[in-house]
């Protein structure tokens, strides 16, 4: 058995992968025949608009205004939700121009779980935004009078439904399709689409299994190098959510995407095949050999940044291990960021609870603010940080606030389907805020939400960014399924900083630039990203 490069990185890039994906419950566009929108006078009977004026305190599902079809045209999703006896059956259907499939199916999720994830509103039509946290914007849906014609009469047989039969041709034609009408934008990626559908559609005629589909869309859209640019082949139920969660936990499952940086695994194995003097595959022995290498010296970098702690003060751990800190000798605080979700020991799923992750993470960066409070400065090292959650990186970020600001902006989709820019605006908690001088460290491995937290921190007036340009990997990933057993995510948002520039596919340049893990950081035992900012913080005084 032989093993190419990317099968070694294929076993780092899950790891990296798997948190990004933010699962948004809702469905497609679709101009085939266009959803229609219903009216604010005749969509809601004059029971459901007494009820949404009061829908925190609705007696009766019945009569609630959540009950109908709701449409986010920059997402492609639709929801059909229908009373039940003490709470709503939620089906999520994704669609394009010309196909619909049934997604997700939520049997029966209680109202009030519901009230919790979605908000109505009726001013100038009636919409239900998925709740995301207390900043963060949410997806919105669009009441429509009635499902789209190709999810009522042209509805996609899935294969867990009968007389279904794998077909390579309208798989890929979905997934293209999808990709054309929601994929944010393909001129910065350098990627011609139509060009790549009529060098692609000539080979699908080759294809005959889902494992040869899910390798022959890999290559499609491996130009892209988008790390949100996500393949997953695992067994789908009619609970995507669940199959996904599933898929995530066995390491096993097969998954693609690439990436906009040379991430740190990337430039280590690097070094390893240069030291072989040879391009070939990499046999089952030299794979082992490369994994230890890379391993060996990522653990080199993290011995060599905690040599920085004074020896007369402890390194805190906290947060399953994914957040640390200490104080330099030079009395200069250090706190580790390691990701951005996952604060849970022992969790049971690797789909964590965003809720757990936003009070841990509120919890410990108070503590660690307390204990550093009397520093000179402070560094926080996000190179390692792959993303997690926008709402933990949000909270972390208030505690650097001196007052309200705008921190960033977001809008959904391009075109015609482009979505509203939505500004993202933080107060500043009452207690442990740091306003001395902050140095942000950032690598290509710092991607989606540290990549976040990253343009929020640089809104700061006394924070400077150190290091590599970032990932790149802003959008959230918009997660989508195909009729055979394939998921897919795809970037169709965009973050802008508050100068107005978007980072997708590019990544945030640092305000001084530094490389990172060097062979001559780690032959001589020094950090030169570390040096730097602490060079910065005592030049800032």
């Amino acid at each position: 058995m032989r093993f190419t490069k990317h099968a070694v990185l294929s076993r780092y890039i899950a790891a990296i992968a798997w948190f990004s994906l933010t699962l948004l419950i809702g469905c497609s566009d679709d101009d085939h025949k266009k959803p229609s929108r219903s009216s604010s006078s005749a969509s809601v009977s004059s029971s459901s608009s007494s009820s949404a004026a009061n829908s925190s305190s609705s007696s009766s599902v019945a009569a609630s205004p959540y009950a109908g079809e709701w449409y986010a045209p920059a997402y492609g999703y639709v929801l059909s939700v229908s009373a039940q006896a003490d709470g709503f059956r939620v089906k999520t259907y994704s669609v394009t121009e010309d196909y619909c499939l049934l997604q997700n199916v939520t049997p029966n999720l209680p109202q009030e779980k519901f009230e919790q994830s979605y908000s109505y509103s009726k001013l100038a039509k009636e919409t239900l935004r998925k709740v995301n946290g207390q900043y963060a914007p949410g997806v919105e849906y669009e009441k429509i009078a009635q499902l789209p014609s190709t999810c009522t009469e042209d509805l996609q047989t899935l294969k867990t439904d009968s007389g279904y039969a794998f077909n390579a041709e309208r798989d890929f034609e979905i997934f293209w399709h999808t990709f054309n009408e929601l994929y944010i934008n393909f001129e910065l990626r350098g990627v011609d689409w139509d060009e790549a559908y009529e060098e692609a559609v000539n080979s699908l005629g080759d294809i005959h299994t889902e494992e040869e589909l899910f390798e022959f869309l890999s290559e499609l859209i491996a130009p892209l190098g988008d790390g949100h640019a996500i393949l997953i082949h695992a067994p789908l139920s009619q609970n995507l959510d669940e199959s996904i969660t599933k898929a995530l936990e066995d390491e096993d499952t097969p998954n693609f995407s690439t990436n906009t940086q040379l991430r740190l695994y990337e430039k280590l194995l690097n070094e390893y095949v240069a030291s072989l003097g040879s391009d070939d595959e990499l046999s089952e022995e030299q794979a082992a050999e490369a994994e230890n290498y890379i391993a060996s010296n990522v653990d080199n970098i993290m011995e060599t940044i905690f040599c920085y702690a004074d020896e007369n003060v402890d390194i805190k751990v906290k947060a399953a291990g994914e957040i640390t800190w200490f104080t330099t000798s030079e009395n200069i605080g250090y706190l580790f960021i390691g990701s951005m979700s996952d604060y849970t020991e022992g969790k049971s799923t690797v789909i964590s609870d965003v809720a757990v992750d936003v009070a841990i993470a509120e919890e410990t960066i108070n503590e660690a603010l307390k204990d550093l409070e009397d520093t000179d400065g402070l560094i926080v090292d996000v190179r390692f940080n792959g993303g997690g959650q926008d709402q933990v990186s949000l909270s972390f970020v208030r505690h650097f606030m001196s007052q309200p600001q705008v921190v960033y902006s977001k809008f959904a989709g391009r075109g015609d389907l482009a979505t509203p820019v939505k500004e993202v605006v933080l107060d500043q908690p009452v207690d442990n805020l740091y306003l001395k001088p902050t140095a942000v460290l950032v690598s290509g491995d710092t991607g989606s939400a540290a990549e976040l937290f990253t343009i929020a921190m640089s809104s700061l007036p006394q924070v400077t960014i150190i290091g590599e340009p970032t990932a790149g990997a802003f959008s959230d990933v918009l997660v989508k399924r195909l009729t055979s057993d394939i998921i897919f995510g795809i970037s169709n948002e965009t973050y802008l900083d508050t100068k107005g520039n978007n980072y997708e596919g590019v990544g945030i340049a640092a305000d001084i630039s530094v490389a990172f893990g060097t062979p001559q950081e780690r032959k001589g035992g020094y950090d030169n990203g570390l040096d730097t900012a602490i060079d910065w913080i005592k030049a800032y005084h």
